[in-house]
């Protein structure tokens, strides 16, 4: 009777046992199947509960590293991570991983450390385009406790359909006085242009979270036949960073400068905060704030406004490493300073907006890219002279590609299209710029 009952305890034992081992082997393939899919929260939920018991299990551990990394849970997938190899030291997989982990958390050394360890193996190209990537973004990031400095010089030739962003319309129709006939240099005008610019950044450690961080950068742009609309710009900034793991504040003061045919047009002061939180090695959310006083010069001070901005961001590399894609939406006011006529101004307007677009990188020399940015403005009072509120909403596409000629050297072609879609006839036109500009990094 007692051999029966122990056997009896024994058999219930075992078939507890194996049905866990069962349900373990079940828990690990529904895992991997939400990992491959993209799953990343399912893929967690199901074995976050198992780690008491599971931990130790290279298999289950390199799934819950990846799964807790890809949903920002940087330290715990660490830790998971580090038991895989400390049992299986060649493990490709979890230590790429893991490299990436670090990178998000901020421990540039250890992330190196780590990738260029699986960059030696013989790994399949896809792998290798993603880790020169990874690598490659440490490189940029400025090394703890050291100032940093990167500039760059470009020089670009191209075709522009509309220099002087005008209408191409002969007339436009101005209520009390019927058609109004337009001069030619108030009417689009299309030129060749040469174009030169450059710029310089530095950023100052003052401790382990915060940063001093300065710059600048001017652009001219001639264009021939039509010097009276040539360009200059010059644009400068100061301010500070703070960053701790996977987030980063900047605050910067800006200052600004636009010139038409060596005359003063306009200039700006003004302020911008961005936060910006790196979830993991491939995605990155951003949040802005950003306002400018911009005062115009002479007759034009009826344009004068205080534009305030607020909008967010998000970018994302797609598995493979090869694509990025990115977007934004804005919203805000410009808020007219002058009155045209007393109670009536034809600046003051409210804004909203959004840019997205991608780059692919097809090999460690050439990427393309491509944008579409579109910003609507309301217009507060009618205009005095065509009776009429102003709406306009700019459109702009972009797109090129890129060529590293070698290291530092870049070419790009590309071509930009540009739709201002007004009420008012005399601010709506059509834009089309075609360049190849040559840039040099330092």
């Amino acid at each position: 009777m007692r051999a029966r009952k122990a056997f009896n305890q024994l058999t219930f034992a075992l078939t507890l046992v194996c049905s866990g081992v069962a349900y373990a082997q079940s828990a690990t393939e529904q895992a991997a199947a939400h990992v491959e899919a993209g799953r990343y929260a399912a893929a967690y939920e199901l074995l976050a509960p198992q780690e008491p018991d599971r931990a130790g299990d290279p298999e289950y551990d390199l799934l819950l590293g990846v799964a807790a990394l890809e949903t920002g849970r940087h330290t715990r997938a660490v830790f998971a991570l580090e038991r895989v190899l400390a049992v299986q030291p060649d493990n490709a997989r979890a230590r790429a991983e893991i490299g990436r982990a670090y990178l998000a958390l901020g421990e540039s050394a250890g992330a190196r450390r780590e990738l260029e360890a699986v960059r030696a193996q013989n790994v399949p190209p896809e792998v290798a385009r993603s880790i020169d990537r990874l690598l490659s973004a440490i490189d940029r990031a400025p090394e703890a406790g050291k100032p940093s400095f990167s500039g760059f010089v470009e020089a670009a030739v191209g075709r522009d359909t509309n220099v002087n962003s005008a209408t191409s319309a002969n007339a436009v129709a101005v209520p009390g006085f019927g058609d109004f006939r337009l001069t030619a240099s108030s009417k689009s005008r299309d030129a060749w242009f040469t174009g030169v610019s450059g710029g310089i950044n530095a950023r100052v450690p003052v401790n382990r979270d915060w940063s001093f961080i300065a710059g600048a950068s001017g652009a001219g742009r001639f264009n021939g036949g039509e010097s009276r609309f040539d360009t200059t710009a010059l644009d400068g900034n100061v301010g500070a960073a703070w960053s701790r793991g996977p987030d980063s504040v900047t605050a910067a003061v800006q200052l600004g400068l636009f010139e038409v045919d060596d005359d003063k047009l306009r200039d700006y002061s003004g302020l911008s905060l961005q936060w910006q939180h790196t979830h993991d090695a491939r995605n990155q959310t951003t949040a802005f704030m950003q306002h400018a006083r911009l005062r115009y010069s002479g007759a034009n001070d009826v344009r004068d406004v205080n534009r305030t901005i607020y909008g967010a961001g998000h970018a994302i590399v797609l598995p493979g490493g090869q694509a990025l894609l990115f977007g934004s939406v804005y919203f805000g006011a410009e808020a007219a300073q002058r009155d045209v006529q007393p109670g009536v101004n034809v600046a003051g307007n409210d804004v909203i907006g959004f840019r997205i677009g991608a780059q692919y990188t097809l090999d460690p020399r050439w990427m393309l890219f491509g944008a579409l940015a579109s910003e609507s403005r309301d217009y507060e009072d009618a205009d005095p002279v065509f009776k009429q509120v102003r709406e306009d909403t700019l459109t702009s596409l972009s797109f090129g590609a890129s060529y590293l000629l070698r290291d530092n050297w870049r070419l790009t072609p590309s071509v930009s299209l540009t739709r201002n879609d007004s009420s008012l006839n005399i601010n709506d036109y059509r834009r089309g710029v075609a360049q190849f500009a040559v840039r040099r990094t330092f």
